[in-house]
């Protein structure tokens, strides 16, 4: 499952988009939300959605480690 470049969440295969730079390195992005913000140059520490975003998966870890206990 490849995980998204700009806001670190995983996705589905045939769902995103992957972008080969110059050098050959792909760039995985869950959305065009995502692609955009990085090629516009955004930090995705300082925006908003993406830290939300990665809380929430934080804690969606941490409930199914509960249940398999």
């Amino acid at each position: 499952m490849p995980r998204c470049s700009f806001c670190k969440s995983n996705y589905e295969f045939p769902r995103g988009i992957t972008v080969v730079q110059k050098e050959g390195t792909p760039r995985y992005y869950c959305s065009s939300k995502c692609r955009k913000n990085s090629e516009m140059g955004r930090d995705n520490r300082r925006v908003k959605w993406v830290t939300k975003s990665a809380e929430a998966q934080e804690a969606d870890r941490v409930d199914k480690k509960e249940r398999k206990q």
